[in-house]
């Protein structure tokens, strides 16, 4: 693996996540920001094959918090916005 140059600074931002839908501890050391959209077959996948272990090993040990944003590609996937609304309506009848 490459290590970074000396001096080398990674860019930081800040993302407000109040009202995401999210799994794990508030208060977990790390936290990961997924951006995804309901019509993407990579963010399908994940879904499907990646969260499930992350969520085993990281999110139910405590150990990371896992927040979901919406970032709908309308462009490309022109029901993604209405999906993603159509789950947070979902998420709020429970």
């Amino acid at each position: 693996m490459q290590q970074p140059s000396p001096g080398f600074n990674p860019a930081t931002a800040k993302v407000g996540i109040a009202g995401a839908p999210s799994l794990g501890r508030a208060d977990a050391p790390v936290t990961i920001i997924e951006f995804s959209d309901f019509e993407c077959p990579f963010c399908q996948n994940f879904f499907a094959s990646t969260l499930p272990k992350l969520k085993s090993e990281y999110i139910d040990t405590g150990k990371v918090r896992y927040v979901l944003m919406d970032f709908p590609l309308d462009r490309v996937h022109r029901k993604a916005r209405k999906a993603a609304e159509a789950a947070h309506c979902s998420a709020e009848q429970g």
